[in-house]
């Protein structure tokens, strides 16, 4: 994108799962303070190209560099150390801590003595700890939940454990944020929410985004790669992509494109 500096880069990626080429040749740029939505089919790779990113799946080939550097060996405990922060599909959240110590676990790198066990069995007496909760207690705010900080996952509607979910990423305050299907599961009025927290990010935050809700994609994203079969298939604005013939071809459909 002109006048962007790339800040996450992935060059020719490429890796073969139980015999299937799942990625083949991948290329992709994430420019800096700007929203990039990730689009395909289902099937099309998109959520194996955060699990790259993320270090929970080594490439059999080709480059992910972060910041004008390739990175050898994405460790996936470190990434929050590296700036990067994910989201998962669904919420991913531990059934047994509340909301709150959900979301400190999202900045957990940064406690040296263990916020885990911490949260499970001992006292708030470490002043880092410490930190790390009033940050954690400021992400809630953020979304508006910190009435929530108390309470187990299990007692939250759907809608407010993504947020709780959000607010996990946002702890440790990266400068990248892979957001694995955000809207999934939420209705009208919380997505409206979600694309206005967005659009909030940037641009002191990079997001990168795999969304299967057009609506959402179409009005957020700065820069939409499409993936089909592993394989890019297109790039552009929304506008580019949304009346790109392969696009409509492989994803869109001609209704989809009206």
């Amino acid at each position: 994108m002109p006048g962007s500096e790339t800040l996450v880069e992935l060059t020719d990626i490429r890796i073969k799962l139980s015999g299937l080429q799942i990625l083949d040749g991948v290329s992709i740029t994430v420019p800096q303070g700007k929203v990039t939505g990730l689009i395909g089919p289902n099937g099309a790779g998109k959520t194996t190209v955060f699990n790259v990113m993320s270090g929970f799946l080594k490439p059999d080939s080709g480059t992910v560099a972060f910041e004008g550097r390739a990175l050898k060996r994405i460790r996936a405990h470190r990434l929050t150390k590296m700036g990067i922060s994910r989201t998962l599909q669904g919420v991913g959240l531990f059934a047994t801590l509340s909301a709150l110590e959900n979301v400190m676990i999202g900045g957990s790198s940064h406690v040296r003595s263990g916020l885990l066990s911490q949260s499970l069995a001992m006292p708030w007496t470490d002043i880092e700890t410490e930190r790390l909760r009033v940050k954690a207690l400021a992400a809630l705010a953020e979304l508006g939940i910190e009435d929530q900080a108390g309470r187990l996952p299990s007692e939250l509607p759907y809608p407010i454990q993504k947020k709780v979910a959000l607010a996990r990423a946002l702890v440790s305050d990266p400068k990248v944020l892979l957001l694995d299907e955000p809207a999934g599961g939420i209705g009208a009025p919380d997505m409206a929410e979600l694309e206005r927290l967005i659009r909030s990010w940037v641009p002191e935050r990079t997001i990168l985004l795999v969304e299967h809700h057009m609506e959402l994609v179409m009005s957020v994203c700065d820069l939409i790669w499409v993936l089909d079969a592993g394989k890019v298939i297109a790039s552009g604005t929304p506008d580019e992509v949304r009346n790109n013939p392969a696009v409509l071809a492989a994803y869109l459909g001609e209704e989809g494109a009206a």
